[in-house]
């Protein structure tokens, strides 16, 4: 029999909507949702039935019976393997408390049942991905506007110039963001790429920086400088909406396009060039923060200086710039609530130290690397079982080896995944989950220009022992 299923990508975190066609319980095309993609969807996303196909990947559950990391494990049933898991948490929390548990998850909208499941045991203790990401970026945009990363749609359809740091977005895996810029700059828009090496976003731009590694806050420095000097920036906006220009004024008064070309290795002229155009096309003008202004010690600063000139530009709110995503509340109506509210409150604070200690960082992903010093230290208190789903902090984090010492402190290491990864293969427990074809999620909202709710349906039967989470 064949039918057609409606479902989400889950190739990476993108989540882009799909439409599968399935015979006999095998998937044989996915293509992109015809309505919001127009069937497009990337390598990766097109390459999903090789999941299925895969059966090197766990198959059912595994316990260790060996050192941690010396690969022999013994298969077991659902029963005995979630009963083993269940028995060490009891004996962990009897011996140090719920807060002594933490999980982990790749993070995204369906996220939630991690989370609700950690704050049911009692512990505070969730952590995501995100640490480990877009971190800088996200903190920047909310300590200008207290509003984080996702806190802004870009309408780059509509832009007028887009301005890309290290975003190779041509060759990215957004095809929704794809389609936009092709069609922006289809329309006559400009786009303006800065990275250390050329790429296919860059062939494509209408202008191209190839700076020296490190030198990208250098840049925004200067273009605020000269947008400023040229009284190119939006007054209105800025006077209305924003304080401390004079005082950033000051700040980049020596920050001139002569010496952010000595330092980044590029021509004046061509900086001057850029904010020629840019005073020309502003309001519809989006600096893009991107994810990877993260790998440097000023990248927090970059990523504020490109949020600033965003303000500068006058672009927040106005079509073809940066636009506030818009939730069922928007609509009148509201949304569904997530699970993870539902569980008590608990007082016990982080053992990252995130909210107390660090009370300027978001509690969400909170900081993973700090629990491993909760860990090696028990401070400020002992963290002796982890739980990780879709989630492989050893490709995530740098010294692996400093890792493993850390969680040699843990009583339990479990692994929630659809494949084998460096931090299952040194756990106690691999718990095979079905891949993101034969399993089910909850309902989520996804915010945007238009707020609509998502979820991700099965298309196929998994036909070995692994389990969907959320049946």
């Amino acid at each position: 029999m064949r039918k057609t299923v409606w479902s989400m990508c889950g190739m990476c975190t993108v989540r882009c909507p799909i439409r599968i066609e399935v015979e006999d319980n095998r998937v044989k095309w996915i293509e992109g949702n015809p309505h919001l993609l127009n069937g497009a969807l990337c390598a990766k996303g097109s390459a999903g039935p090789a999941l299925i196909a895969d059966n090197e990947r766990p198959l059912q559950p595994m316990i260790r019976r060996g050192g941690r990391g010396a690969g022999r494990w013994e298969k077991v049933s659902w029963e005995f393997a979630l009963d083993y898991v269940a028995d060490k948490l009891k004996t962990i929390i009897d011996k140090y408390g719920p807060e002594a548990i933490m999980a982990s998850s790749r993070g995204g909208p369906f996220q939630d049942l991690v989370k609700a499941f950690t704050h049911a045991l009692g512990s505070p203790n969730y952590t995501n991905h995100d640490s480990a990401c877009g971190r800088n970026v996200h903190h920047a945009s909310k300590s200008l506007f207290g509003l984080g990363r996702k806190g802004f749609i870009y309408d780059i359809k509509n832009a007028n110039h887009l301005v890309l740091f290290g975003r190779n977005i041509l060759a990215s895996l957004r095809p929704a963001e794809v389609n936009q810029v092709l069609d922006m700059i289809d329309k006559g828009g400009k786009l303006t790429y800065v990275d250390v090496r050329q790429t296919l976003t860059g062939i494509k731009a209408t202008n191209f920086f190839q700076v020296r590694p490190g030198t990208d806050y250098a840049l925004t420095l200067a273009l605020i400088h000269e947008i400023i000097q040229a009284g190119g920036y939006d007054r209105e906006f800025v006077e209305r909406y924003t304080t401390g220009l004079d005082e950033m004024a000051d700040f980049v008064k020596e920050y001139t396009a002569d010496w952010a070309a000595r330092e980044c290795g590029i021509k004046a002229q061509k900086i001057h060039q850029l904010v020629e155009q840019l005073i020309e096309d502003r309001p519809r003008v989006i600096f893009h923060p991107g994810w990877m202004l993260s790998r440097y010690s000023d990248s927090f600063y970059a990523s504020r200086a490109l949020n600033a000139l965003n303000a500068l530009m006058g672009s927040i709110e106005v079509e073809g710039g940066l636009l506030f995503p818009k939730g069922p509340g928007d609509c009148g109506i509201k949304g569904p609530r997530s699970i993870a509210d539902l569980s008590p409150k608990i007082s016990t604070p982080r053992a990252d130290g995130v909210g107390e200690v660090y009370k300027q960082f978001d509690k969400g992903p909170g900081l993973f690397h700090l629990f491993y010093k909760a860990m090696a230290t028990e401070q400020p208190y002992p963290v002796k079982g982890i739980i990780c789903v879709r989630h492989d902090p050893f490709s995530c984090f740098p010294d692996p080896a400093a890792q493993k010492e850390a969680l040699d402190n843990c009583e339990l290491i479990v692994s929630v995944d659809t494949h084998y990864s460096e931090f299952g293969w040194y756990s106690d427990v691999i718990l095979p989950e079905a891949t993101y074809l034969e399993r089910e999620s909850m309902i989520a909202v996804q915010k945007g220009l238009k707020p609509r709710l998502i979820k991700r349906n099965k298309a196929v039967e998994p036909e070995s022992d692994t389990i969907d989470l959320y049946s």
